[in-house]
């Protein structure tokens, strides 16, 4: 969802930063790990250093129908299934060092919020009733949407799911896929009565919105937003007959049972699960950056914006902050997507396990599908860390502690220095500015500062005070500028010098210029390396 401008953009801000909830129906993967998920937490901490205050949560999707098809699949219960992958998300984002201030499964209060929200709206009139044909099995009595019907995309022919083509990003409805055999979009159609939101009735509503908009769509958003526009906006199912999910009663008792569709609760979740992040300060947000991958930015792009603007309209509690939605592409797993759903997975928590918390954000980092697809692959993986990382941390830890132990950043930096300083200090901050954020840029920030540092380790002159203090200048530096990143190593950084601990403790860009206090005492880079954790916590 893209954003007006609003309020002062100088000074601290409130900042509100959300990933789309993961579907309960496995662990997380490096796919959602290298996408949304590492972006929005790299994206909270670096607003966190420039001294935003951020609120950053979110939850499972515990209604969408991915659960019911997932667990039908594995022989166990819905319930079942969202139980183990709550605990299997929540300890990978802890392994990953996320650090959510809230990530929690949808509860009661939850289900009653989103309940009045979608009801507040239909009862003034936003939702149209509409006879639309789905798919009807007449053995089990049932109507098929969302994830119970696959066929091809009617509009670039890969193979898809109701609701929204993972290839393309544009939406389909259940009855509009091209049918395929022995599937459910291959059985016949029946007419039924649902709610949906007419995106077409409010066309000036939402074009006014995205021509007053300053922020700048990534290409894939601005096409879908583009090739969406083209033609006549569709109508979205607000609710479809099913037991699964939020259950509305508009149509009467008597009525077929109709639930909320899952895919605009979504917005509401963000809605709820914010305001809770925020609840014991100031309420409200200045900006809100949310993370998604392409599949998702139709309705990001179009529902969500339609509800939020109907929201304010019609009365609800909802801020409008200028709004920034970042999507990425898909990562590849020898040339295939990520899915859970089709088993083409590596599992994140696993792969943190084995590689390391620090250099599995690093190099997920530096190849993350942000503006195209990127493929991940074992053997490079571990070739980048080597090249990119471990050896550069290897060779400063080892010249550093042998060289400079015991001395202080107690004279100005050489010229040099002073110049390299202010050119990674830039290629960081303009990674970490959300007008151009990339943990791409990020991550290749980092492998440059720690190749500069490393190869003029090996000319540094221990008599030369301008040399050492730039070199350990320099080094002091990442305990602010690798925080988002690598907290791990900002951490060590820290250490090095004997300074207060990082942890829950975000150093400040502007006192990134003081001197370290301390002496140098040896860098330790072992918490950093293939052992992998140290003290960060995530999950509040």
């Amino acid at each position: 969802m893209t954003g007006t401008p609003h309020g002062d953009t100088s000074g601290p801000r409130r900042v509100n930063v959300t990933f789309s909830p993961p579907t309960p129906n496995g662990d997380l993967h490096l796919g959602h790990l290298s996408g949304p998920v590492l972006a929005s937490d790299v994206c909270a901490r670096s607003q966190k250093i420039q001294g935003h205050d951020v609120a950053f949560g979110t939850s499972t999707d515990d209604n969408q129908t991915y659960v019911v098809t997932t667990a039908e699949r594995l022989g166990t219960d819905p319930e079942s299934l969202i139980r183990l992958a709550f605990d299997g998300v929540t300890k990978t984002l802890e392994l990953g060092a996320v650090d959510v201030d809230l990530f929690e499964r949808p509860d009661a209060d939850y289900t009653a919020f989103v309940e009045n929200f979608f009801t507040h709206l239909w009862r003034h009139g936003a939702f149209d009733r509409r006879e639309v044909d789905l798919p009807y099995d007449a053995e089990t009595e049932t109507y098929k949407a969302e994830a119970f019907v696959t066929g091809r995309c009617p509009t670039c022919l890969a193979h898809a799911r109701a609701g929204v083509c993972e290839a393309c990003g544009l939406y389909n409805l259940p009855g509009a896929l091209l049918p395929v055999a022995d599937s459910a979009s291959a059985l016949p159609r029946r007419p039924v009565s649902i709610w949906v939101l007419d995106l077409e009735r409010y066309r000036s509503t939402l074009t006014n919105w995205y021509r007053s908009s300053d922020v700048t769509l990534r290409p894939d958003l601005d096409r879908v937003v583009t090739q969406t526009l083209e033609g006549p906006l569709p109508y979205i199912p607000i609710t479809y007959p099913s037991t699964w999910g939020i259950a509305v009663d508009w149509d009467g008792p008597d009525s077929l049972p109709q639930a909320i569709n899952a895919w605009p609760e979504i917005y509401v979740g963000h809605v709820y699960w914010l305001q809770r992040s925020r609840e014991g300060r100031e309420a409200g947000c200045d900006e809100l950056v949310q993370f998604i991958g392409i599949d998702n930015g139709f309705y990001n792009a179009f529902v969500y914006v339609a509800l939020s603007l109907l929201a304010v309209r019609h009365g609800l509690p909802v801020d409008l902050p200028r709004t920034r939605t970042l999507t990425n592409q898909y990562y590849l797993l020898e040339g295939r997507k990520f899915s859970t759903s089709k088993g083409d997975v590596r599992w994140a928590g696993e792969f943190l396990e084995s590689v390391g918390r620090d250099r599995t954000r690093f190099v997920l980092s530096l190849t993350s599908p942000e503006l195209q697809q990127s493929e991940f692959s074992e053997p490079v993986a571990e070739s980048t860390l080597a090249t990119r990382f471990d050896n550069p941390l290897a060779a400063i830890a080892s010249a550093l502690t042998a060289a400079l132990a015991g001395r202080r950043v107690d004279a100005e930096p050489s010229d040099w220095w002073q110049a390299a300083l202010r050119a990674s200090r830039q290629r960081f901050e303009d990674a970490y500015r959300l007008e151009t954020f990339s943990i791409r840029k990020a991550a290749e920030a980092l492998a440059l500062h720690l190749e500069i540092l490393a190869l003029r380790c090996e000319t540094l002159n221990p008599d030369d005070p301008g040399d050492v203090c730039g070199a350990l200048q320099f080094l002091w530096t990442l305990r602010t500028l690798a925080w988002p990143l690598t907290p791990d190593l900002s951490e060590q950084v820290s250490n090095a010098f004997g300074a207060s601990s990082t942890v829950g403790n975000p150093p400040l860009l502007n006192a990134l210029d003081d001197r370290p206090q301390g002496p140098f005492n040896g860098l330790d880079t072992h918490a950093v390396g293939r052992g992998g954790a140290a003290g960060d916590t995530a999950v509040a």
